[in-house]
This record gives C-alpha cells, sequence and structure tokens, in this order.
C-alpha cells in the first residue's frame, strides 16, 4: 500500500513540471492576419477613422513577421503615412501586450502596443496618439481594427 501512495505521489510531482523555461511569448497566436484600423472609442464614444487612417494596417503574418503603418492627415491636408515599421512581431499572453521589433538606421527599436482584447475579426489595442476630444493631453482611447 505504501508503494502505491508513494508511486502516486512521485507522479503527481512529475505531472506537475515547472515551466519556468517556458516565458509568456508566444508565436502560435491566432492574432495573425491583416488588421485594418476601423474606429476608435473613446469615454462611451465612437470615432470612425477617417479615409486616410483607413490605408494603415497592422499585419501579422503566420511566421510572425510584419508591418505597422499608420496615416492620417497633414496639417495641410494631405493624406501622411505617419508610421511604417518592418520587423518582427511578438505577443506576450501574459501582459497582452504586441511587439515589433524593428531595425531603424542600424539601431534595433521596439514599438508596443497593449492588446485590450481580440478575436477572429477584431483587436482592440490601447491607443493615445489621437486627440479625440479636442482638449490638449493624452486621450487613453481604444483603436478597434477589423481583420481583412
Amino acid at each position: 500500500m505504501k508503494f502505491l501512495i508513494g508511486f502516486f505521489f512521485l507522479m503527481c510531482i512529475i505531472s506537475c513540471s515547472n515551466d519556468d523555461d517556458n516565458n509568456n511569448i508566444v508565436d502560435n497566436v491566432s492574432i495573425n492576419g491583416n488588421w485594418k484600423p476601423y474606429k476608435y472609442e473613446f469615454r462611451g464614444k465612437t470615432y470612425m477613422v477617417n479615409d486616410c487612417g483607413l490605408k494603415g494596417q497592422l499585419l501579422i503574418n503566420a511566421d510572425f513577421t510584419g508591418v505597422y503603418e499608420r496615416y492620417d492627415l497633414s496639417t495641410s491636408g494631405n493624406c501622411t503615412k505617419f508610421d511604417s515599421f518592418a520587423g518582427k512581431w511578438g505577443y506576450d499572453n501574459l501582459y497582452s501586450t504586441l511587439t515589433l521589433t524593428y531595425n531603424e538606421g542600424g539601431a534595433v527599436k521596439t514599438l508596443k502596443k497593449e492588446v485590450e482584447s481580440f478575436s477572429t475579426t477584431e483587436l482592440r489595442v490601447y491607443d493615445n496618439s489621437k486627440n479625440l476630444d479636442n482638449v490638449p493631453g493624452n486621450d487613453e482611447a481604444v483603436l478597434i481594427f477589423i481583420k481583412q
């Protein structure tokens, strides 16, 4: 009987292996795809992305290479690409953070996007790049992307 109890405890210890070697960065999340900006949500209101902003994208390929591009109207009223980065995406499942690592002028840089949630058709990230309420200061909004 002692043998069976000892064997049971040994099997429990072995099956509860330590995952310290496994960090929270994963490369097999269903977040892959071509995501296009669609609208902002801020303080209970919805703000649609303008036609220029619709040109942007957050592209995550199956191998997690991809790009981040953001377009907006310049002060002269022209549609301008404000950000364009190509590199390798990573998704931290524990902190719900997308990180793009890219090279700029020989230096390795990162772009982080905190993810509120995502589904097979919608990606929601926190964004403070827009002045949505015409009051100076950061507008912590949620930018909603639609999968193409």
